[in-house]
C-alpha cells in the first residue's frame, strides 16, 4: 500500500510539473498574441493617419493593406494556438485533479490501516494486561 501511495505521489509530481509547463506555455502564447494584436492595431492606426494626413500613394496604400491582411491572418493563427494551449491546460488540470484524488485515496486508506493496526495493538495490549491481572488475582487467592 505504501508503494502504491509513493507511486501515486510520483505521478502527481509529474502531472504538477506538466501543468506548470503548459500554463507557462499558455501565458507565453497569450503575451505573444497580445503583442501581435497591439502591433496590428498600431499599424492600422498608422494607415488611418497616413490616409487622413498628407495622403499616401496608391502603391503605399496597397502595400499597407496587404500587410494588414497578412498580419490579421497571423493574429488569427495565433488565436488558434492560444486556444490549443488553453485546451492543453484544461487537460493537464483534469489529470492533476485525478492524480491528486488518487493520492488522497491512498493516503486515506493508509491512515485507516494505521488506525486499525493501532486499535488492534491496543486491544492486544489490553488483553495481555487483563490476563496478567487475572493471574495476579489468581495467585493472591492461592496464597
Amino acid at each position: 500500500m505504501v508503494m502504491l501511495r509513493d507511486r501515486a505521489e510520483e505521478t502527481l509530481t509529474a502531472s504538477t510539473q506538466t501543468l506548470g509547463q503548459v500554463q507557462q506555455t499558455l501565458q507565453h502564447a497569450m503575451a505573444q498574441h497580445q503583442q501581435l494584436q497591439t502591433y496590428a492595431d498600431e499599424y492600422q492606426q498608422s494607415l488611418r493617419r497616413g490616409m487622413t494626413g498628407s495622403g499616401m500613394s496608391v502603391a503605399h496604400l496597397v502595400n499597407h493593406q496587404a500587410f494588414i491582411v497578412s498580419l490579421n491572418q497571423v493574429v488569427r493563427q495565433h488565436e488558434n494556438q492560444v486556444d490549443q494551449c488553453e485546451r492543453a491546460v484544461d487537460g493537464a488540470k483534469k489529470c492533476w485533479i485525478n492524480d491528486k484524488q488518487r493520492l488522497n485515496a491512498f493516503e486515506t486508506l493508509l491512515a485507516r490501516r494505521q488506525s486499525d493496526e493501532a486499535q488492534a495493538a491496543s486491544r492486544r495490549e489490553q488483553k495481555l494486561m487483563d490476563e496478567c491481572a487475572q493471574r495476579i488475582n489468581h495467585l493472591r487467592g492461592r496464597l
